[in-house]
């Protein structure tokens, strides 16, 4: 196994071998999910640092910290090229169902798409809590995992991935990418993180925030509180910065790479 691989699989937990069949790539989703933190901590604390493959590696396996799309993304498309997957890191325009509208800034978020046994698959760690807990297939068959549905959803010129929750009544739409998609070049994952760290409309550069899925739900942490959802409660703890940069730091799992 190569060495990027084996830290990968080293940070999600992992101390047997990679077996890759559909249900492994699965269980890797699902073990990065509850591994890797989505969080914004770099847009505070290295805006003016740029992306390279030297700065995600260093970043999320040696110092062991989290990220967004634009780090956790690029960082899986390593690992499933380094060991051999056909697969594509390509950008993608994010959908506000609150305001139901699409972001001003278009193809910032970055997503892996993957081919295995004759079909195509969305391969996405970096959407946060609606990050897919599964590949989700671009044939349109509807997958599930743990009570949340994903569907891909071709309209027009464009895929859109599509996630309804176990209450929900109908299906949220989470981003949507061009069906002729190609693979995203350094610099507009460069473009994605300029624009998430320093354009006004970005959500993610007015407050720290880290999340997390757990074995029993998710976690979300602030400089407000720590919201902790376990089976469906939830309870919130209010937290100071320090002790928000504390526990952020108690997280961190770093890895010799």
């Amino acid at each position: 196994m190569n060495r990027i691989s084996a830290a990968f699989f080293r940070r999600i937990g992992w101390t047997k071998t990679m077996d890759w069949h559909h249900d492994g790539i699965n269980r890797m989703i699902a073990s990065s999910l509850i591994s890797l933190p989505f969080d914004n901590l770099s847009v505070f604390d290295a805006p003016d640092i740029q992306l390279s493959q030297a700065y995600i590696i260093e970043k999320i396996l040696t110092k062991g910290q989290g990220g967004l799309c634009y780090e956790l993304n690029p960082l899986l498309h390593l690992v499933m090229e380094e060991c051999g997957l056909v697969a594509s890191l390509i950008t993608a325009t994010i959908y506000d169902n609150a305001e139901k509208q699409w972001f001003a800034f278009s193809d910032t978020h970055v997503l892996n798409i993957v081919e295995w046994n004759a079909r195509v698959w969305v391969v996405d760690i970096g959407l946060g809590l609606n990050s897919p807990r599964l590949s989700v297939p671009l044939d349109g068959e509807v997958v599930e995992y743990g009570g949340s549905e994903y569907r891909i959803v071709q309209e027009a010129s464009y895929y859109h991935l599509n996630y309804k929750r176990r209450e929900a009544t109908e299906w949220s739409i989470g981003y949507r990418f061009a069906i002729d998609y190609r693979r995203a070049s350094i610099g507009e994952l460069e473009r994605s993180r300029h624009i998430i760290t320093f354009e006004e409309v970005s959500p993610f550069n007015k407050n720290p925030m880290s999340a997390i899925f757990t074995a029993t739900g998710h976690e979300v942490m602030t400089l407000s509180g720590h919201t902790i959802t376990r089976n469906g409660k939830k309870i919130k703890i209010p937290l100071t910065e320090t002790q928000f940069r504390a526990l952020v730091n108690e997280r961190a799992c770093p890895v010799d790479v």
